[in-house]
């Protein structure tokens, strides 16, 4: 958190800083004066915190033990692929850092470690790196308060397929691959969605998607339900996907198969996307057609709205003579009938 600076009777600034937690919980300020806000705000951001062993739980314990413990205790609350996710985390994220005790940790050793990872991970990478580490140095160190900068955020380009490039993909696909790249671009389904389906679960209109193929911490293939609430969900689908779907003899595919078919597929036709870009066509058509938001979040199965906005910055290729068509005639109308009005 960033310090405050109050402005003293004396026309000098004041900006405390935190220091440490005492055993009985009350935190413990440093105050720095000078002439100016800034310089007052700068001095107190750049206090390191005092390390007190006593306000560690496990002064002695690495941090790589604490990852573990952190993990051990709220693996039965998570989904089998945040807890392998977590444990990969533990194996590979900040080297240097895991064989450190708690007590000699510090919010500046912690930067260090961001600064080296920001060469070789994305921001988002990194804050998911960061994310994990403060909560178990808040479970484990709580004293140790950090104040972490990262590199701006980069935009991230959301590629959208065009129909063209749909109809390619569906053209050069064998009989495994063929009908997940349907339910892909026209249900809007995961990969780990179809690979958990059942002849069952589809139905004269479509498919109920209510459950995921992923792998658990030992990295075996399981079925669990979805991550969130809104992955439960009806997925309407043409008759002629429905048919090709029931027909499937691959109901037993993982999601690595797939990737691996699909990177197949892609060199083969000169593509750069990835198979996840067939839900981005999905939405994205949808969205052309002029179907709500709400609407196509609900049936794609997002939470909220925000990757729709994402994914419609980039407008499907093969739409934009008729968008560009359809404002030029807008405009044209508009005036022309302005101008009649006038004359």
């Amino acid at each position: 958190m960033t310090p405050k600076a109050a402005k003293l009777p004396s026309g000098r600034w004041r900006a405390r800083a935190y220091d440490y937690t005492d055993d009985n919980g009350k935190r413990h300020y440093v105050s720095y004066t000078a002439g100016s806000k800034a310089e007052a705000r700068a001095a107190a951001m750049a206090h390191i915190p005092t390390v007190k062993s006593t306000n560690i739980p496990y002064p002695e314990i690495k941090l790589k033990e604490a990852y573990k413990r952190y993990i051990d205790t709220h693996k039965n609350e998570w989904s089998p692929s945040t807890v392998r996710e977590y444990g990969r985390q533990m194996e590979r994220d900040f080297p240097k850092l895991m064989p450190m005790k708690l007590k000699d940790i510090t919010p500046e050793i912690v930067q260090t470690a961001i600064n080296e990872a920001a060469a070789s991970c994305s921001v988002k990478t990194l804050r998911n790196k960061h994310g994990l580490l403060h909560k178990v140095l808040k479970c484990y160190a709580p004293n140790i308060v950090l104040r972490t900068d990262f590199p701006k955020r980069q935009k991230v380009e959301v590629y959208v397929p065009t129909s063209e490039q749909v109809a390619k993909a569906l053209n050069s696909a064998n009989e495994i691959m063929r009908v997940p790249i349907l339910l892909a671009s026209q249900g809007s389904l995961r990969r780990s969605e179809i690979c958990a389906l059942t002849i069952e679960d589809f139905a004269d209109t479509g498919v109920y998607v209510t459950k995921a193929k992923v792998k658990d911490e030992n990295n075996q293939w399981v079925i669990k339900p979805p991550k969130t609430a809104a992955g439960k969900r009806f997925c309407p689908l043409p008759p002629s996907v429905i048919k090709e779907a029931r027909a499937w003899k691959y109901f037993d595919l993982n999601p690595d198969v797939i990737r691996y078919r699909w990177a197949n597929i892609k060199t083969k036709n000169g593509f750069k996307f990835k198979f996840h870009a067939f839900r981005h066509y999905w939405a994205s058509l949808l969205h052309a057609k002029g179907f709500p938001d709400q609407y196509i979040a609900k049936i794609g199965g997002w939470e909220s709205t925000d990757m729709l906005h994402k994914i419609y910055a980039h407008p499907l290729g093969d739409k934009l003579p008729e968008y560009t068509n359809k404002v030029v005639d807008i405009f044209t109308t508009e005036f022309k009938s302005n101008a009649e009005k006038k004359a």
